[in-house]
């Protein structure tokens, strides 16, 4: 575990902030690559993930997050396809390049309404992460059709960053506000270039 990236996002830490990782993992470097049609100097981006902040818990006070991800556990024998909740270490890979915590002046009621959304959508059992909407949203990079609906777009499926803003959008902040991305098209890199939010932490690897 990157024990430097824990603290960082420790640090940084308050319910219904949002999280951006990269990795240079071999899958998630392709998600960065995929992104460089949107990053402003057309390199890939930096990120591939993004999810929200959510409880402390336990004695320990260890940080849950709320996500839309596809999680595999051979020594669980589980496989989690879509929102749900994780440990915040899940993400505290070795393999991080960059991470990123962003978020907005939010008043605790307004941070128990994004929390609460994204707890709706966890526990909606028809809800799945759509392996092909992420090819729909390069199609939407590469013709430039970001403002129209996914091609592949599946009204239960959810990509990461589309479950940010849906939260973000239950107490009317979408951080992409007055931007042509369709929601269905939303992704990290789309989330970390928004001007709208008013708390940005970074880290990189040195």
């Amino acid at each position: 575990m990157n024990t430097d990236v824990l603290t960082f996002f420790e640090l940084n830490y308050a319910p219904g902030r949002v999280c951006l990782v990269g990795s240079h993992d071999p899958l998630y470097e392709l998600i960065r690559i995929a992104q460089s049609g949107l990053t402003i100097d057309g390199k890939p981006s930096k990120y591939n993930h993004a999810f929200l902040m959510s409880e402390r818990r336990g004695s320990e006070q260890k940080i849950f997050i709320l996500e839309s991800d596809i999680h595999f556990s051979a020594k669980e024998f589980q496989i989690i396809n879509g929102p749900q909740e994780s440990l915040l270490e899940k993400w505290c890979l070795d393999s991080l390049d960059y991470a990123c915590v962003l978020g907005m002046d939010l008043a605790a009621g307004e941070q128990r309404k994004v929390i609460e959304q994204a707890v709706d959508l966890t526990y909606d059992v028809r809800r799945r992460y759509p392996i092909a909407e992420l090819f729909g949203t390069l199609w939407a990079i590469i013709t430039k059709t970001m403002g129209k609906k996914n091609v592949f777009d599946d009204q239960y499926a959810i990509q990461c960053a589309t479950m940010v803003r849906l939260c973000y959008q239950a107490i009317n902040k979408d951080p992409l506000q007055g931007e042509i991305d369709d929601i269905t098209n939303t992704s990290p890199e789309r989330l970390a270039q928004s001007t709208r939010w008013t708390f940005r932490k970074e880290w990189k690897r040195m």
